[in-house]
């Protein structure tokens, strides 16, 4: 089976979805890397969902979004081997040109893969059944969706309002499985002391200090082409082309500075936090407790 051949009716169709296709190629020879491209995205979306859009419509919007990720990813994959052949036939290949090329292909999948989840994530105009095979359904029951009702930043709304990300829905769900881990090592337990007296002072703070957490550790993990325009914009040999030794210290002194900046909030919370008094040897008021029974004998 070309799963290709099921997406796309022919090569042509293919072409309209990614950008520089070379005219000489079928879905026959882009089958290896389809393949790969199905799986990335199977990776995100679960098996059930992708399978349940692929039985869509044609024109329906999110079998187009997909169209547009395995297109996009596909040739991602393929270029390095498309540089090679032309590299035999000696046609020169330059760097930046194949870099830039490939820079653009990924961001056509985040971008189709963000759209995607975006229209997973819409409300259905009618309840949905509980064995109901829809997408949105089956969307509702994988495991980045079930681990929202874990997390303290439930939405890509309210992510974005704390720290931007474009409104990147795809970069939001990549983060909740490291949303919960931040919480269960560290901050849980602050979660848990916010009562009805300092919930409205302490909870956006210790929000932003997860966030930032959250954002620092997936510098430390994840791809800078994953990012968002408006973090990966902070580096700017990410302009150009990629130089990994530079790119990587500019990602780490990043995270440093987030860690820096989440840990400075966590002091504060501590300080607002504290409860019990402090010892006062500096004044008379340290005898005035209600506690203290003096007896003065005459």
């Amino acid at each position: 089976m070309n799963i290709l051949k099921d997406l796309f009716t022919d090569f042509s169709t293919f072409s309209r979805y990614a950008p520089g296709v070379e005219t000489n190629m079928t879905l026959d020879d882009l089958q290896p890397s389809g393949l790969t491209a199905c799986k990335r995205i199977e990776a995100v979306v679960s098996p059930p969902v992708l399978r349940a859009i692929m039985q869509m419509d044609t024109e329906e919007p999110l079998i187009e979004a997909l169209r547009s990720a395995v297109a996009n990813i596909t040739m991602a994959s393929q270029l390095i081997f498309d540089s090679i052949n032309r590299r035999k036939k000696e046609v020169n290949v330059y760097k930046y040109e194949f870099e830039a090329m490939h820079r653009s292909y990924i961001e056509n999948y985040c971008n189709a893969l963000d759209t995607m989840l975006q229209l997973l994530m819409e409300e259905p105009s009618a309840p949905l059944e509980p064995k109901t095979s829809s997408p949105t359904a089956l969307w509702r029951k994988t495991r980045y969706f079930a681990l929202l009702s874990q997390c303290e930043v439930k939405t890509m709304a309210h992510f974005d309002m704390l720290y931007p990300i474009d409104g990147s829905y795809l970069f939001f769900f990549r983060t909740v499985p490291l949303q919960r881990e931040i919480i269960d090592e560290l901050m849980g337990v602050y979660f848990a002391k916010l009562t009805p007296d300092n919930t409205d002072r302490l909870r956006p703070m210790l929000l932003l200090a997860l966030i930032k957490k959250t954002v620092a550790k997936a510098l430390r993990r994840f791809d800078m082409l994953e990012f968002p325009p408006t973090i990966r914009n902070l580096f700017d040999e990410n302009h150009a082309s990629r130089a990994g030794n530079n790119e990587y210290q500019s990602a780490m002194a990043l995270a440093d500075r987030l860690d820096s900046e989440a840990l400075e909030l966590l002091t504060t919370a501590d300080a607002l936090l504290t409860t019990e008094p402090a010892a006062d040897f500096c004044s008379n008021a340290a005898y005035n407790r209600s506690d203290d029974n003096i007896m003065m004998l005459p």
